[in-house]
Protein backbone atom coordinates (compact mmCIF):
# COMPACT_ATOMS: atom_id res chain seq x y z
CA UNK A 1 0.00 0.00 0.00
CA UNK A 2 0.86 3.21 -0.90
CA UNK A 3 2.58 5.21 2.46
CA UNK A 4 1.06 8.20 3.20
CA UNK A 5 2.09 11.03 5.85
CA UNK A 6 -0.94 12.56 6.94
CA UNK A 7 -1.79 16.17 5.97
CA UNK A 8 -0.64 19.20 8.01
CA UNK A 9 -1.55 21.83 5.67
CA UNK A 10 -5.12 22.11 6.53
CA UNK A 11 -4.74 25.50 8.18
CA UNK A 12 -7.35 28.37 6.81
CA UNK A 13 -6.32 31.20 4.46
CA UNK A 14 -9.25 33.47 4.69
CA UNK A 15 -11.73 34.42 7.03
CA UNK A 16 -13.76 31.63 5.87
CA UNK A 17 -13.47 28.36 7.14
CA UNK A 18 -14.39 25.16 4.40
CA UNK A 19 -14.87 21.76 5.24
CA UNK A 20 -14.17 18.61 2.81
CA UNK A 21 -16.41 16.10 3.30
CA UNK A 22 -17.10 12.57 1.07
CA UNK A 23 -19.20 9.56 1.45
CA UNK A 24 -17.20 6.31 0.41
CA UNK A 25 -16.73 2.60 0.18
CA UNK A 26 -13.43 0.68 -0.78
CA UNK A 27 -12.28 4.04 -2.46
CA UNK A 28 -8.37 3.14 -1.68
CA UNK A 29 -7.61 3.63 -4.96
CA UNK A 30 -9.79 6.89 -5.98
CA UNK A 31 -9.61 8.67 -2.34
CA UNK A 32 -5.39 10.02 -2.48
CA UNK A 33 -5.94 11.99 -5.72
CA UNK A 34 -9.19 13.23 -4.93
CA UNK A 35 -7.91 14.65 -1.20
CA UNK A 36 -4.75 15.86 -2.85
CA UNK A 37 -6.78 18.23 -5.28
CA UNK A 38 -7.80 19.78 -2.04
CA UNK A 39 -6.03 19.74 1.12
CA UNK A 40 -4.17 22.32 1.30
CA UNK A 41 -7.59 24.74 0.71
CA UNK A 42 -9.56 23.35 3.31
CA UNK A 43 -9.96 23.60 7.24
CA UNK A 44 -11.12 20.22 8.09
CA UNK A 45 -11.56 16.40 5.75
CA UNK A 46 -15.16 14.71 6.93
CA UNK A 47 -15.22 11.04 5.69
CA UNK A 48 -18.52 8.78 6.06
CA UNK A 49 -17.18 5.25 5.07
CA UNK A 50 -20.23 2.84 4.36
CA UNK A 51 -18.03 -0.55 5.13
CA UNK A 52 -15.02 -0.72 3.08
CA UNK A 53 -12.99 -3.75 3.08
CA UNK A 54 -9.59 -2.38 1.94
CA UNK A 55 -7.13 0.30 3.09
CA UNK A 56 -9.91 3.68 2.70
CA UNK A 57 -10.35 3.82 6.49
CA UNK A 58 -6.42 3.97 6.86
CA UNK A 59 -5.44 6.40 4.18
CA UNK A 60 -8.62 8.80 5.43
CA UNK A 61 -6.91 8.77 8.69
CA UNK A 62 -3.45 9.15 7.30
CA UNK A 63 -4.60 12.42 6.00
CA UNK A 64 -6.07 14.13 9.03
CA UNK A 65 -9.55 13.14 7.99
CA UNK A 66 -12.47 12.79 10.58
CA UNK A 67 -13.93 8.92 9.92
CA UNK A 68 -17.25 8.38 10.43
CA UNK A 69 -18.24 4.02 10.11
CA UNK A 70 -22.05 3.80 9.18
CA UNK A 71 -23.72 0.70 7.85
CA UNK A 72 -24.99 1.15 4.10
CA UNK A 73 -28.81 1.34 4.37
CA UNK A 74 -29.07 1.57 0.78
CA UNK A 75 -29.83 5.20 0.71
CA UNK A 76 -26.87 7.72 -0.80
CA UNK A 77 -28.44 10.98 0.63
CA UNK A 78 -28.18 9.53 4.69
CA UNK A 79 -24.06 9.52 4.83
CA UNK A 80 -24.03 12.38 2.85
CA UNK A 81 -26.25 14.19 5.47
CA UNK A 82 -24.55 12.35 7.85
CA UNK A 83 -21.02 13.90 6.64
CA UNK A 84 -22.60 17.65 6.81
CA UNK A 85 -23.72 16.95 10.15
CA UNK A 86 -20.38 16.40 11.24
CA UNK A 87 -19.19 19.34 9.43
CA UNK A 88 -17.94 22.61 11.24
CA UNK A 89 -17.09 24.74 7.91
CA UNK A 90 -18.96 28.01 7.10
CA UNK A 91 -18.38 26.17 3.60
CA UNK A 92 -18.81 22.51 2.50
CA UNK A 93 -16.98 20.77 -0.35
CA UNK A 94 -18.80 17.54 -1.20
CA UNK A 95 -16.83 15.56 -3.74
CA UNK A 96 -16.83 12.15 -4.86
CA UNK A 97 -13.79 10.29 -4.33
CA UNK A 98 -13.77 9.93 -8.09
CA UNK A 99 -13.57 13.61 -8.56
CA UNK A 100 -10.41 15.50 -7.99
CA UNK A 101 -10.22 19.53 -9.05
CA UNK A 102 -7.80 20.89 -11.80
CA UNK A 103 -6.87 23.69 -9.84
CA UNK A 104 -5.79 23.07 -6.92
CA UNK A 105 -4.33 26.20 -5.21
CA UNK A 106 -7.71 28.27 -6.24
CA UNK A 107 -10.47 26.52 -4.84
CA UNK A 108 -10.48 29.01 -1.79
CA UNK A 109 -9.80 32.14 -3.19
CA UNK A 110 -12.97 31.32 -5.55
CA UNK A 111 -14.82 30.34 -3.03
CA UNK A 112 -14.52 33.92 -1.84
CA UNK A 113 -14.89 35.82 -4.89
CA UNK A 114 -18.36 34.33 -4.52
CA UNK A 115 -18.80 33.97 -0.75
CA UNK A 116 -22.29 36.23 -1.02
CA UNK A 117 -24.32 33.25 -2.34
CA UNK A 118 -25.65 30.30 -1.05
CA UNK A 119 -24.66 27.27 -3.34
CA UNK A 120 -22.25 27.02 -6.13
CA UNK A 121 -22.53 25.06 -9.36
CA UNK A 122 -19.05 24.10 -10.62
CA UNK A 123 -17.86 22.33 -14.40
CA UNK A 124 -17.51 18.88 -14.23
CA UNK A 125 -15.27 16.79 -16.78
CA UNK A 126 -16.23 13.37 -16.80
CA UNK A 127 -13.26 11.50 -18.70
CA UNK A 128 -12.63 7.54 -19.38
CA UNK A 129 -8.95 6.49 -17.79
CA UNK A 130 -8.46 3.59 -19.97
CA UNK A 131 -8.72 5.62 -22.70
CA UNK A 132 -7.79 8.67 -21.85
CA UNK A 133 -10.31 10.75 -22.95
CA UNK A 134 -12.77 13.46 -22.01
CA UNK A 135 -16.51 12.26 -22.10
CA UNK A 136 -18.95 15.22 -21.06
CA UNK A 137 -19.11 18.77 -19.72
CA UNK A 138 -21.44 19.68 -17.37
CA UNK A 139 -22.08 21.33 -14.36
CA UNK A 140 -22.61 19.56 -10.94
CA UNK A 141 -23.87 21.39 -7.55
CA UNK A 142 -20.83 20.13 -4.95
CA UNK A 143 -19.51 23.50 -2.96
CA UNK A 144 -22.69 25.43 -0.38
CA UNK A 145 -23.16 27.26 2.99
CA UNK A 146 -23.32 24.65 5.88
CA UNK A 147 -26.84 26.11 6.95
CA UNK A 148 -29.76 23.71 8.64
CA UNK A 149 -31.62 23.87 5.39
CA UNK A 150 -29.65 22.46 2.75
CA UNK A 151 -29.48 18.51 3.07
CA UNK A 152 -29.34 15.90 0.16
CA UNK A 153 -33.27 13.98 -0.60
CA UNK A 154 -33.28 10.73 -2.80
CA UNK A 155 -31.83 7.62 -2.50
CA UNK A 156 -30.34 7.93 -5.94
CA UNK A 157 -29.05 10.41 -7.74
CA UNK A 158 -29.28 12.33 -5.14
CA UNK A 159 -29.81 15.99 -5.10
CA UNK A 160 -29.16 19.01 -2.57
CA UNK A 161 -32.58 20.31 -1.13
CA UNK A 162 -34.25 23.20 1.41
CA UNK A 163 -35.78 20.56 3.62
CA UNK A 164 -37.97 23.84 4.57
CA UNK A 165 -39.52 24.10 1.44
CA UNK A 166 -38.92 26.49 -1.35
CA UNK A 167 -35.77 27.02 -3.50
CA UNK A 168 -32.35 28.28 -2.81
CA UNK A 169 -29.97 30.83 -4.47
CA UNK A 170 -27.42 29.52 -6.66
CA UNK A 171 -24.54 30.78 -8.91
CA UNK A 172 -22.24 29.42 -11.36
CA UNK A 173 -18.50 29.45 -10.93
CA UNK A 174 -15.82 29.94 -13.26
CA UNK A 175 -12.68 27.22 -14.80
CA UNK A 176 -11.10 27.89 -11.54
CA UNK A 177 -13.25 24.99 -9.33
CA UNK A 178 -13.29 22.92 -12.39
CA UNK A 179 -13.27 19.16 -10.85
CA UNK A 180 -12.38 15.99 -13.11
CA UNK A 181 -14.67 12.95 -13.00
CA UNK A 182 -13.42 8.75 -13.29
CA UNK A 183 -15.30 6.45 -12.87
CA UNK A 184 -16.31 5.82 -16.46
CA UNK A 185 -14.24 3.04 -17.80
CA UNK A 186 -16.26 0.10 -19.30
CA UNK A 187 -15.34 -2.29 -16.79
CA UNK A 188 -17.08 -0.77 -13.60
CA UNK A 189 -20.24 0.55 -15.69
CA UNK A 190 -22.39 -2.55 -16.19
CA UNK A 191 -21.93 -2.80 -12.38
CA UNK A 192 -22.93 0.41 -11.41
CA UNK A 193 -26.13 0.35 -13.70
CA UNK A 194 -27.64 -2.67 -12.37
CA UNK A 195 -27.06 -1.31 -8.81
CA UNK A 196 -28.84 2.05 -10.09
CA UNK A 197 -31.74 0.17 -11.36
CA UNK A 198 -32.29 -1.69 -8.20
CA UNK A 199 -32.38 1.86 -6.10
CA UNK A 200 -34.33 3.45 -8.47
CA UNK A 201 -37.14 0.24 -8.56
CA UNK A 202 -36.90 0.85 -4.36
CA UNK A 203 -37.13 4.96 -4.56
CA UNK A 204 -40.49 4.59 -6.90
CA UNK A 205 -41.92 1.82 -4.02
CA UNK A 206 -41.33 4.54 -1.49
CA UNK A 207 -42.46 7.80 -3.28
CA UNK A 208 -43.58 6.81 -6.36
CA UNK A 209 -42.64 7.92 -10.14
CA UNK A 210 -41.23 10.84 -10.98
CA UNK A 211 -39.72 12.30 -13.94
CA UNK A 212 -36.36 12.64 -12.88
CA UNK A 213 -36.67 8.31 -12.59
CA UNK A 214 -37.22 8.76 -16.27
CA UNK A 215 -34.29 10.26 -16.92
CA UNK A 216 -32.22 8.29 -15.12
CA UNK A 217 -33.39 5.04 -16.38
CA UNK A 218 -33.04 6.02 -19.92
CA UNK A 219 -29.22 6.61 -18.86
CA UNK A 220 -28.99 2.95 -17.35
CA UNK A 221 -31.01 1.28 -20.18
CA UNK A 222 -28.90 3.04 -22.66
CA UNK A 223 -25.81 1.71 -21.05
CA UNK A 224 -27.10 -1.60 -20.82
CA UNK A 225 -27.90 -1.71 -24.28
CA UNK A 226 -32.36 -1.88 -23.96
CA UNK A 227 -32.83 0.77 -26.68
CA UNK A 228 -36.32 0.52 -26.66
CA UNK A 229 -37.02 1.11 -23.01
CA UNK A 230 -34.32 3.86 -23.37
CA UNK A 231 -37.07 5.37 -25.83
CA UNK A 232 -39.84 4.29 -23.48
CA UNK A 233 -38.48 6.26 -21.19
CA UNK A 234 -37.02 9.75 -22.81
CA UNK A 235 -40.43 9.74 -24.65
CA UNK A 236 -42.08 10.00 -20.57
CA UNK A 237 -39.78 12.56 -19.49
CA UNK A 238 -40.13 14.70 -22.63
CA UNK A 239 -43.96 14.69 -22.35
CA UNK A 240 -43.61 15.44 -18.44
CA UNK A 241 -43.37 19.05 -17.15
CA UNK A 242 -39.65 18.46 -15.47
CA UNK A 243 -37.48 21.69 -15.81
CA UNK A 244 -33.69 20.70 -15.09
CA UNK A 245 -31.19 22.96 -15.05
CA UNK A 246 -28.72 20.58 -16.89
CA UNK A 247 -30.63 17.47 -18.07
CA UNK A 248 -32.03 18.17 -21.24
CA UNK A 249 -29.58 17.60 -23.52
CA UNK A 250 -28.92 14.13 -22.49
CA UNK A 251 -32.54 13.51 -22.88
CA UNK A 252 -32.14 13.82 -26.49
CA UNK A 253 -28.64 12.18 -26.55
CA UNK A 254 -30.33 8.87 -25.24
CA UNK A 255 -33.24 9.62 -27.68
CA UNK A 256 -30.80 9.97 -30.74
CA UNK A 257 -28.52 6.73 -30.15
CA UNK A 258 -31.51 4.75 -29.16
CA UNK A 259 -33.16 5.14 -32.61
CA UNK A 260 -29.91 5.22 -34.35
CA UNK A 261 -29.31 1.63 -32.74
CA UNK A 262 -32.73 0.60 -33.53
CA UNK A 263 -32.06 1.46 -37.31
CA UNK A 264 -34.66 4.61 -37.57
CA UNK A 265 -34.71 6.30 -40.59
CA UNK A 266 -32.26 8.90 -41.25
CA UNK A 267 -34.98 11.27 -41.67
CA UNK A 268 -37.13 10.84 -38.80
CA UNK A 269 -34.00 11.16 -36.16
CA UNK A 270 -33.56 14.44 -38.05
CA UNK A 271 -36.71 15.62 -36.80
CA UNK A 272 -35.63 14.47 -33.58
CA UNK A 273 -32.36 16.92 -33.36
CA UNK A 274 -33.60 19.65 -35.20
CA UNK A 275 -36.15 19.53 -32.18
CA UNK A 276 -32.70 19.83 -30.13
CA UNK A 277 -31.20 22.25 -31.88
CA UNK A 278 -34.69 23.98 -31.24
CA UNK A 279 -34.63 23.84 -27.44
CA UNK A 280 -30.91 23.76 -27.02
CA UNK A 281 -29.69 26.15 -29.90
CA UNK A 282 -26.18 26.93 -27.85
CA UNK A 283 -24.89 23.69 -27.82
CA UNK A 284 -23.05 22.36 -30.03
CA UNK A 285 -23.35 18.92 -30.75
CA UNK A 286 -26.65 18.57 -32.10
CA UNK A 287 -25.02 20.51 -35.01
CA UNK A 288 -22.45 17.87 -35.34
CA UNK A 289 -25.30 14.75 -34.87
CA UNK A 290 -27.39 16.62 -37.47
CA UNK A 291 -24.13 16.79 -39.74
CA UNK A 292 -23.76 12.86 -39.47
CA UNK A 293 -27.27 12.38 -40.43
CA UNK A 294 -26.58 14.25 -43.58
CA UNK A 295 -23.86 12.61 -44.12
CA UNK A 296 -26.01 9.29 -44.61
CA UNK A 297 -28.19 10.65 -46.85
CA UNK A 298 -25.49 11.71 -48.81
CA UNK A 299 -26.63 15.66 -48.63
CA UNK A 300 -22.77 16.62 -48.20
CA UNK A 301 -22.60 20.01 -48.52
CA UNK A 302 -24.81 21.17 -46.06
CA UNK A 303 -23.43 18.41 -43.46
CA UNK A 304 -19.97 20.42 -43.90
CA UNK A 305 -22.21 23.33 -42.72
CA UNK A 306 -23.27 22.17 -39.97
CA UNK A 307 -19.47 20.49 -39.03
CA UNK A 308 -18.31 24.09 -38.99
CA UNK A 309 -21.11 25.81 -37.40
CA UNK A 310 -20.12 22.56 -34.22
CA UNK A 311 -17.04 23.91 -34.10
CA UNK A 312 -17.87 27.72 -34.27
CA UNK A 313 -20.42 27.00 -31.40
CA UNK A 314 -18.37 25.15 -29.40
CA UNK A 315 -15.06 27.86 -29.83
CA UNK A 316 -17.29 30.59 -28.71
CA UNK A 317 -19.10 28.67 -25.59
CA UNK A 318 -18.25 30.44 -21.78
CA UNK A 319 -19.05 29.42 -18.47
CA UNK A 320 -22.39 31.31 -19.11
CA UNK A 321 -23.85 28.69 -21.55
CA UNK A 322 -25.16 26.22 -18.31
CA UNK A 323 -26.09 23.23 -20.18
CA UNK A 324 -23.73 20.29 -19.81
CA UNK A 325 -21.82 19.39 -23.23
CA UNK A 326 -21.37 15.97 -24.56
CA UNK A 327 -18.95 17.33 -27.38
CA UNK A 328 -16.12 16.29 -26.31
CA UNK A 329 -16.92 12.59 -26.97
CA UNK A 330 -17.50 13.75 -30.92
CA UNK A 331 -15.02 16.35 -31.63
CA UNK A 332 -12.55 14.04 -33.17
CA UNK A 333 -15.13 12.52 -35.38
CA UNK A 334 -16.35 15.97 -36.62
CA UNK A 335 -12.63 16.55 -37.64
CA UNK A 336 -12.26 13.33 -39.20
CA UNK A 337 -15.52 14.15 -41.21
CA UNK A 338 -14.59 17.44 -42.21
CA UNK A 339 -11.21 15.70 -43.79
CA UNK A 340 -12.61 13.42 -45.63
CA UNK A 341 -15.22 15.85 -47.03
CA UNK A 342 -12.54 18.95 -47.92
CA UNK A 343 -10.35 15.23 -49.54
CA UNK A 344 -13.80 14.67 -51.63
CA UNK A 345 -13.22 17.98 -53.25
CA UNK A 346 -9.74 17.74 -53.67
CA UNK A 347 -8.83 20.44 -50.98
CA UNK A 348 -5.75 18.16 -49.31
CA UNK A 349 -4.43 20.56 -47.19
CA UNK A 350 -7.53 21.20 -45.42
CA UNK A 351 -7.84 17.66 -45.24
CA UNK A 352 -4.42 17.29 -43.63
CA UNK A 353 -5.11 19.74 -41.37
CA UNK A 354 -8.41 18.54 -40.23
CA UNK A 355 -7.37 14.54 -39.78
CA UNK A 356 -4.43 15.84 -37.92
CA UNK A 357 -6.82 17.27 -35.48
CA UNK A 358 -8.49 13.85 -35.18
CA UNK A 359 -5.23 11.84 -34.19
CA UNK A 360 -4.47 14.80 -31.44
CA UNK A 361 -7.76 14.08 -30.07
CA UNK A 362 -7.95 10.22 -31.17
CA UNK A 363 -4.12 9.40 -31.26
CA UNK A 364 -4.95 5.64 -30.84
CA UNK A 365 -7.31 5.30 -34.20
CA UNK A 366 -5.62 3.68 -36.84
CA UNK A 367 -7.80 4.77 -39.37
CA UNK A 368 -7.22 8.07 -38.45
CA UNK A 369 -3.57 7.45 -38.34
CA UNK A 370 -3.36 6.15 -41.94
CA UNK A 371 -5.91 9.04 -43.52
CA UNK A 372 -3.32 11.37 -42.14
CA UNK A 373 -0.50 9.86 -44.18
CA UNK A 374 -2.82 9.37 -47.17
CA UNK A 375 -3.75 12.73 -47.28
CA UNK A 376 -0.13 13.76 -46.93
CA UNK A 377 1.07 11.64 -49.70
CA UNK A 378 -1.67 13.62 -51.67
CA UNK A 379 -0.82 16.40 -50.42
CA UNK A 380 2.64 16.06 -51.56
CA UNK A 381 1.61 15.39 -54.89
CA UNK A 382 0.02 18.73 -55.79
Amino acid sequence: MRKLKPSKKLKPHSAIKISACYMVKNESKNLPRSIDSLKTQVDEIIVVDTGSTDDTITIAKNYGAKVIETEWQGDFSTPRNLAIDNASGDWIIFLDADEFFAHTDKIRSAINKLSNNTTIIIPRIDIDEEQGRELNHDWSLRIFRNVDYLRYRGLIHENLANIKGGDFPYTFSGNELTIYHTGYAASVIKKKLQRNLELIETEEKLYGHKPQHDITLADCYMGLGDYEKVIHHVKKALSSDIQELTGRNRIYRNLINAMRNLKYADEEILTVIDEAIKVLPNLPEFYAERALNLCNINKLDEAYKNFKKSLNVWQNMTTATYENSYFPRLIHIVYAQLAELEALNGNYKEAQRNIKEAVKLAPHNELYIKRAADFKLMTDKK
